[in-house]
């Protein structure tokens, strides 16, 4: 029993953390849209400051853009 509960406390840090990265990338695509980033220099950014893969961050800007 024990290392089910180990399990299930794991899989909800990693959720945690999941929607912290998401709230941060939505922060950081009104931050960006505020200061009149263009489009093509937001997808760089979030990339950078994410670590995130071109293809990952692509699907972030179709979801939020």
């Amino acid at each position: 029993m024990c290392r089910a509960f180990e399990e299930w406390q794991e899989e909800c840090i990693q959720k945690g953390v999941q929607q912290g990265i998401q709230t941060g990338i939505i922060a950081a695509f009104k931050a960006y849209k505020k200061c009149s980033f263009s489009k093509e220099e937001t997808f760089k950014n979030i990339i950078t400051d994410f670590s995130l893969s071109e293809e990952d961050a692509r699907n972030y800007m179709e979801k939020y853009w």
